[in-house]
């Protein structure tokens, strides 16, 4: 990393911008994060951590700290009335290294996440806010508000806008924040729940009033979620409120007790116009924010960390081309958005917000259908893994894809564990550097090799070997060889020979600077 390089500062420091940090601390970047936050939030927020974030974790060295902390979920129940309608396996079809789902309130996300970087020696400046910037060439100047009232002006190399929904960030930049406002009014609870619940199952009940959705928490303790009936006013509901709404609309025999959380709020359903200004980008809710039907906000944007934060650290350390690098962010970023937004207002408005008899009976009929079709039903779970995201724009696509042979799993996919003797290709994987996975008996693809010793450092060769069972998992029948970046998808492939796909890669994210 090049001695004079200016920190990148973080503004937020929810579950993006600390992975973002934590992406940044491992490539040895500098960087300061900042939250206007006196101190980390303690309710639970979002829950679901998927297969993509988890592998995402597994890459930053993080998994282990999230699988001793969470609850792995299994089942998910749905109903109307007193009947069940659906009862199906979570996760099931999920190609993964880690193929199911974990329940960890967003708080403890966090808590692991800034006490991993505590450790390493990284500080959240806490109660510092951003209060505006401008960019002159390659610097970003802010001025940061120190909670004493201080003013800072601090020059950064980039600032990544995590700021949330109601980010500062965005706003200076004037992108738009594109969608709109469901009329509803949601309400929320966290509860200890008395009756007949699976605390590894989450639980989907409605009937001809309304529609319940129930979460395990932690141990013990239900998310519960419900619309307000009309008139809808915004206080949070009461405890009385929420036992109104199991017992009308939730599986029979709940009852509601002990509440740590209440809460009433307005579904937005809304995208950035754009992810980038020069070397201001933004991420997480800064860019995209949905309903929570589906569990994806938190994932998608911990995901966006991933694929920014190698871009900037290869910029930082003089290698690929800066401004490919930085385009290749939302055109990879923003379509997988766009379609979480999408599915999470249709999954509310099916789940959530349709309700009389026809809708009612029409949701019974599919969801009982869907749920004893099993290609169905493992589609449905890849989709909410996020593990079935590719890549198919941008400059890091279009420099590979019609000269990046072979089937499946092609460039812009994600990368396929192997498992063998005890051995898993995921363990390997990290997230500071590029895997050269290369097919075949010892010395295969020996010009390939040659190519890459010139990037030691930022490339790591993995021998993959020749065993049938490999070659058909990447879709070889001899040698050949799968380039993966950072965040775990695939930069290009080819066969013993195809060299060139390999120089045009590296052109825009290995060699050196000229």
């Amino acid at each position: 990393m090049p001695t004079q390089t200016r920190p990148v500062l973080i503004a937020g420091a929810g579950p993006t911008g600390l992975t973002l940090a934590t992406s940044l601390h491992l490539q040895g970047v500098p960087f300061r994060i900042i939250d206007k936050l006196p101190a980390a939030a303690t309710v639970s927020k979002a829950l679901a951590v998927w297969s993509g974030s988890l592998e995402g974790f597994s890459a930053l060295g993080a998994l282990d700290d999230f699988l001793t902390a969470g609850l792995r979920l299994t089942r998910l129940h749905m109903g109307d009335g007193a009947h069940e309608i659906a009862n199906m396996e979570i996760a099931e079809g999920v190609d993964s290294a880690y193929p199911f789902t974990l329940i960890l309130p967003q708080s403890k996300t966090e808590e692991i996440l800034a006490g991993r970087l505590a450790r390493a020696g990284v500080a959240i400046e806490r109660g510092v806010e951003l209060s505006g910037f401008e960019q002159v060439d390659d610097v970003v100047r802010t001025r940061l508000r120190h909670p004493d009232g201080r003013e800072e002006v601090f020059d950064a190399s980039f600032l990544a806008g995590c700021d949330g929904a109601r980010s500062v960030v965005r706003h200076t930049l004037g992108i738009e924040f594109e969608g709109y406002t469901e009329p509803q009014t949601f309400i929320l609870s966290d509860t200890r729940i008395d009756g007949p619940l699976d605390q590894s199952c989450i639980y989907i009940w409605w009937s001809a009033k309304g529609t319940v959705a129930l979460f395990p928490v932690v141990d013990g303790v239900w998310r519960t979620f419900a619309i307000r009936e009309e008139p809808a006013g915004d206080e949070p509901p009461t405890l009385a409120e929420i036992q109104g709404h199991l017992e009308a609309n939730g599986p029979p025999g709940l009852v509601a007790r002990d509440p740590t959380w209440l809460s009433a709020f307005r579904v937005n359903e809304r995208l950035a116009a754009s992810y980038r200004r020069g070397r201001v980008l933004l991420a997480g809710d800064a860019a995209h924010i949905h309903s929570p039907a589906g569990g994806q906000g938190m994932n998608t944007g911990i995901q966006d960390a991933l694929n920014l934060g190698w871009k900037i650290g290869a910029i930082l350390a003089g290698r690929g081309d800066s401004e490919a690098l930085l385009e290749s962010y939302e055109a990879e970023r923003r379509p997988v958005a766009r379609e979480v937004v999408a599915n999470a207002a249709r999954t509310t408005h099916i789940g959530m917000v349709a309700h009389g008899q026809a809708p009612r009976l029409l949701r019974d009929t599919l969801l009982s259908f869907a749920s004893r079709v099993p290609a169905i039903r493992r589609k449905i779970q890849v989709a909410m893994s996020e593990t079935a995201i590719a890549y198919d724009a941008g400059p890091l696509y279009e420099a590979v894809h019609r000269i990046s042979g072979g089937p499946a799993p092609a460039a812009g996919g994600r990368v396929r564990d192997v498992e063998r003797d005890g051995w898993s290709l995921w363990s390997l994987l990290s997230a500071t550097h590029h895997s050269l996975l290369v097919f075949g008996d010892p010395g295969a693809c020996g010009e390939l090799r040659a190519a890459a010793r010139r990037f030691a450092g930022a490339l790591e060769v993995i021998e993959m070997g020749a065993s049938a069972e490999v070659l058909e998992r990447y879709g070889f029948s001899g040698p050949g060889w799968v380039l993966v970046r950072p965040d775990q998808f695939i930069a290009a492939r080819g066969g013993e020979g195809d060299i060139g796909v390999f120089d045009a890669y590296a052109r825009l994210a290995l060699e050196p600077m000229g």
